[in-house]
């Protein structure tokens, strides 16, 4: 029996289960620029985007990119961009996670959210990981997220991710409009 399927756009994608997705390190600058694609409009993502964005993070020792990949999919369905702990913030920095647009909603976030926690060695975390670098597994993973980005909200809070700062248009003023929330687990 084929697996439902779900429309996106002008697109009919199967849906497919997550586990026979395979999740990798980034490899080269191929995977540079098929990341760099998924990136073109992503939310929170910003200016920073581009192959030559993935070749240096990649090529940073205190990052680390993670692939989500389908067999007999033609390209990533997802990323994940981890950061070593550094400055005053304790644990991995979930720096960027991207889903492909025709994926979304097959549980390829859930995936890389999953690995992003067990790669900080968040207790109760079940996700896959290839393997980890020497920084990883602090028990703590963090993110900053868009206020309004109800998607990214809604997956991480589904894994447990509490708001402990909330960053507003107007900083000092509780009554600004939040502009960015600081999440956290671990």
């Amino acid at each position: 029996m084929a697996p439902p399927a779900r429309t996106t756009g002008e697109r009919t994608t199967p849906v497919r289960p997550t586990r026979d997705a395979v999740l990798r390190p980034w490899r080269g600058p191929a995977d540079s620029a098929a990341l760099a694609a998924l990136d073109d409009g992503a939310p929170g993502i910003g200016v920073a985007a581009g192959p030559e964005w993935h070749d240096d993070a990649a090529a940073d020792p205190a990052r680390l990119h993670l692939l989500l990949e389908r067999p007999g999919e033609p390209g990533p369905a997802g990323y994940v961009v981890l950061a070593a702990p550094r400055g005053p913030e304790p644990g991995v920095e979930l720096h960027r996670l991207v889903v492909h647009p025709d994926r979304r909603g097959t549980g390829a976030g859930r995936a890389l959210l999953g690995a992003a926690l067990a790669v900080a060695g968040v207790p109760g975390a079940t996700g896959d990981i290839p393997d980890g670098p020497p920084w990883a597994g602090p028990g703590r993973l963090w993110l900053e997220v868009a206020a309004d980005n109800v998607a990214a909200l809604a997956l991480y809070r589904s894994a447990g991710m509490v708001t402990e700062t909330v960053l507003r248009t107007v900083p000092g003023d509780p009554s600004s409009t939040p502009l960015r929330l600081l999440l956290a687990r671990g």
